[in-house]
């Protein structure tokens, strides 16, 4: 018991240290390019920070458990709007960006509508769903790159008329880089051992696993996003934290539920078509008009995604 000990306040460590470097270092790299922290929040760290969720739907998938791999996507994404966006909101407020409310919220809930649709299609996701997804998942990344382009070039622009002495060299960028990918290796490294050791003290202590896989596993694979949000919301960097809350939703469906469909069908059970499902549908519905509302998430807005997520928790346990 105590080795574990030591391996989950290890793991807690590297979570943290891990999402300072991947934090700091990804913000810095999409200022030097003039790219908006929120772009590299919906590309780079939510991609990062959604390993995990793809590593456990795949073993999962590759040993024909398909329900766990489907409960882990639905059950991250209920986590990542739940209890990391709400999470970050009691931090820090969140200043809402009008493009958020007009393309990347929607964009999520869209995705969302179309991951149910075609799992209420056939009752379960086949390799033709998978494809769907994944040319979703293409359109998205296209779509993304435009946007940093047109950023960049914008930004060059501005830096020319300036003459802006300050330009960051290629090298500076390549450092930041680095630091980033070493901070977001430590970050996954940290969540493997706070999520295997956290397991076995909880089976050692008579923890049910059908209790450490409704809770332990989805959130378990979500610390990496926890660890990064509360980490750039102390350091103000909320554009980050929503890109990355998004951006992973996004991934989680699109990318993991395309590959794992393609690897093995996924077969919804009826308590995921009545329950689960329409229960993330709504969170991210609630999420746009809660933006909306003043532009902004206040502190009592996340305690309330916060009591929502609790709530849910109880319900399937």
């Amino acid at each position: 018991m105590l080795i574990e000990l030591i391996r989950f306040l290890v793991g807690i460590t590297g979570l943290w240290v891990g999402a300072e470097l991947l934090v700091r270092y990804s913000s810095r790299l999409a200022r030097s390019f003039g790219v908006s922290p929120v772009i590299i929040g919906l590309t780079v760290v939510s991609m990062g920070t959604s390993a995990p969720e793809l590593v456990v739907s795949l073993v999962a998938a590759f040993h024909h458990n398909t329900d766990i791999a489907l409960g882990n996507i639905i059950g991250s994404n209920i986590a990542n709007i739940g209890l990391i966006l709400g999470v970050g909101a009691l931090i820090c407020p969140i200043d809402v960006q009008k493009n958020w409310v007009h393309r990347e919220v929607p964009f999520m809930i869209f995705v969302t509508l179309v991951f149910m649709g075609l799992g209420l299609w056939g009752h379960s996701l086949g390799p033709p769903d998978g494809a769907v997804l994944l040319l979703l998942m293409i359109a998205f990344l296209l779509y993304l790159g435009k946007n940093s382009l047109k950023e960049m070039s914008t930004f060059r622009e501005a830096q020319d008329a300036l003459g802006n002495p300050d330009r960051v060299s290629l090298k500076q960028r390549l450092v930041y880089f680095a630091l980033a990918m070493a901070g977001l290796a430590i970050l996954l490294g940290g969540s493997e051992l706070t999520v295997g050791a956290g397991q076995t003290i909880a089976r050692r202590l008579g923890v049910s696993d059908v209790v450490i896989g409704l809770t332990m596993i989805a959130v378990g694979t979500s610390l990496p996003e926890l660890a990064t949000t509360v980490v750039g919301a102390y350091r103000r960097e909320m554009d980050l934290v929503v890109g990355n809350v998004i951006g992973s939703n996004v991934f989680n469906l699109l990318l993991i539920g395309g590959v794992v469909s393609l690897v093995e069908p996924m077969h919804l059970t009826r308590a995921m078509f009545t329950r689960e499902m329409p229960f993330l549908l709504g969170l991210s519905v609630i999420v746009w008009p809660t933006m909306r509302y003043r532009w902004n998430l206040q502190r009592y807005e996340g305690l309330l995604f916060l009591l929502i997520y609790a709530w849910f928790v109880y319900r399937i346990v």
